[in-house]
């Protein structure tokens, strides 16, 4: 059994930055911090890139074969009478084998170039064989469209102050057995001085939805027992305050996994304010959801508390 202390990988020094109040490790979301992992960066790379390293991958394989060849350049036959095999032939050759394609009209003629032609057709299939896993594994991933608002409100709800925030699916196709985690991740000062990242649940009014195709409002109520409970904006911004959230479901067409997340930093909530209504009568029998109201909130008059809108 390995121990532990074996084929230990470094872990290098991550620099954090705070962006409206939220923590995030700098260049968290770029694909190049894959690099060191080939696979996680051919998945994570954009389109174009994807498809330029292939490109360049087939050019630069073809390239060391042709030096190969080049070695032993009478070795291979197919052209004119009297007309010498070129680097440029033998390049084109190279790519006729490592693409099995084979016209047929340059063949190998010495053992050397034999030898280079089996390791070529070989590497050749293992090349088409990767770039087509990748590819189809690019394809078949389930990305999840899903709208997060941009803020979150803190507003009155049944006699309580609510924590508020709406999420929506963009291409409104069906998210079967959808889940929402929220969190408040805070800084912690014990009681021997030491400062802790702190991550603790906030319990949801409805966490999990059977179905989710336009749109979902997430409530978690600030009462006594609430980690949010008594905290004003003030404090979440001196203790680096966030409302972390998570989304798992599972894609109905597809039948594959979906996951999201966002933040909300202090910046990002609004005491006394609550989401403006987003149903419209059209009609006796017609109701209109109004997507351009998804981010907008209105004042209330009611106050949350009566220590002030800004404490919780």
């Amino acid at each position: 059994m390995r121990h532990p202390s074996e084929r230990r990988r470094q872990i290098r020094s991550v620099r954090l930055q705070r962006q409206g109040g939220v923590i995030q490790a700098e260049h968290f979301q770029r694909w190049h911090r894959h690099w060191r992992e080939p696979y996680r960066f051919m998945l994570a790379i954009p389109w174009p890139g994807f498809l330029l390293v292939i490109a360049a991958s087939f050019l630069l394989l073809n390239l060391g074969f042709t030096l190969l060849y080049g070695l032993d350049l009478g070795g291979i036959g197919g052209t004119p009478m009297g007309q010498r095999v070129t680097l440029l032939d033998a390049f084109f050759f190279s790519v006729q084998t490592l693409s099995t394609i084979g016209y047929g009209l340059l063949h190998p003629t010495s053992l050397w170039v034999n030898l280079v032609v089996t390791v070529e057709a070989f590497v050749g299939l293992l090349f088409i064989a990767v770039t087509t896993g990748l590819a189809f594994a690019r394809f078949s991933r389930s990305r999840a469209r899903l709208l997060f608002s941009r803020l979150a409100t803190i507003e009155p709800w049944q006699g309580c102050p609510t924590l508020t925030f709406r999420v929506a699916s963009v291409r409104q196709n069906s998210l079967v057995d959808g889940r929402i985690q929220a969190s408040l991740a805070i800084d912690e000062v014990s009681a021997d001085g030491r400062t802790m990242r702190r991550i603790v649940p906030l319990p949801l009014v409805r966490d999990q939805s059977i179905t989710l195709q336009l749109m979902w409002t997430v409530m978690h109520r600030i009462d006594a027992n609430s980690p949010l409970h008594g905290l004003s904006r003030e404090d979440l911004e001196r203790h680096h305050g966030e409302i972390v959230v998570a989304f798992q479901g599972i894609d109905e067409i597809l039948l594959a996994p979906v996951h999201f997340r966002c933040s909300y930093g202090a910046g990002d909530l609004r005491f006394g304010e609550r989401f403006r209504d987003m149903v419209r009568m059209e009609g006796p029998d017609s109701i209109c959801l109004d997507f351009s109201r998804f981010d907008e909130t209105e004042p209330i008059d009611q106050l949350i508390t009566s220590t002030g809108a800004d404490r919780l």
